[in-house]
């Protein structure tokens, strides 16, 4: 788990998400580069590992290239499918009653 004083660790902050950088990785894309995307309330016990793919349901997990700006566009998509589920399903204030024929239960 990786901590706020984690000294192996570059933490940034990226429009409310922390960003977690492994101190050896380089700025190029690279496999062996390990970013962790954390959401505002989940640090640090929550996050998503950029270029992880374990979709997989057997087998080996498969590392795809990647870099810090891989991370940023994951949380601009992450936001982005977010404003868009809101705007799509409006919160109802005052949820209506179902009225039903027949005895109550």
């Amino acid at each position: 788990m990786i901590s706020k004083n984690d000294p192996d660790f570059i933490l940034e902050e990226y429009k409310g998400y922390t960003i977690a950088s492994h101190k050896s990785n380089v700025a190029k894309k690279d496999v062996n580069n390990f970013i962790v995307v954390y959401q505002p309330n989940a640090f640090p016990e929550n996050g998503f590992i950029i270029g992880l793919d374990d979709s997989k349901s057997s087998g080996r997990r498969k590392t795809l290239p990647h870099n810090m700006e891989d991370a940023k566009r994951y949380v601009d998509c992450v936001l982005k499918v977010r404003q868009q589920n809101e705007i799509a399903q409006p919160k109802k204030d005052n949820p209506s009653v179902i009225k039903r024929k027949g005895r109550r239960l």
